[in-house]
């Protein structure tokens, strides 16, 4: 039976963060619909490009599995030292704020994926 997941990728810890990556490849790989968001600490693995994280990270686009990561998160949540917005953008990954500038899942849950948290 296929599934639909979505994984909301809290931590900016490389082990959980690269695992969450792999999990969703790999299912995406075999046939189920994932999708992923950059949330909260998450959103700071952009500035991780290169090594493993971003081999994981340009498999996860080339599937087209990556829905985007939370504006407010991107924006450093009011700490401009945290900002990581233009690296978003330069990413290729949408900005979203359907939850008061925040990523809302109620889009996903609606659609019928299980929410997977990281």
């Amino acid at each position: 039976m296929k599934r639909k997941l979505l994984f909301v990728v809290f931590t900016n810890d490389a082990c959980r963060r690269n695992h969450a990556f792999m999990y969703a490849i790999d299912l995406a790989r075999h046939g189920h619909e994932v999708r992923l968001i950059l949330e909260g600490e998450g959103t700071r693995s952009v500035r991780e490009r290169e090594g493993r994280f971003g081999e994981l990270f340009e498999e996860a686009r080339g599937l087209g599995i990556l829905a985007g990561a939370c504006k407010t998160a991107s924006a450093g949540c009011k700490d401009e030292g945290r900002d990581v917005t233009t690296l978003v953008r330069e990413a290729g990954l949408p900005l979203l704020d359907n939850l008061s500038g925040h990523a809302g899942i109620e889009p996903f849950v609606r659609d019928g994926y299980e929410v997977v948290t990281f």
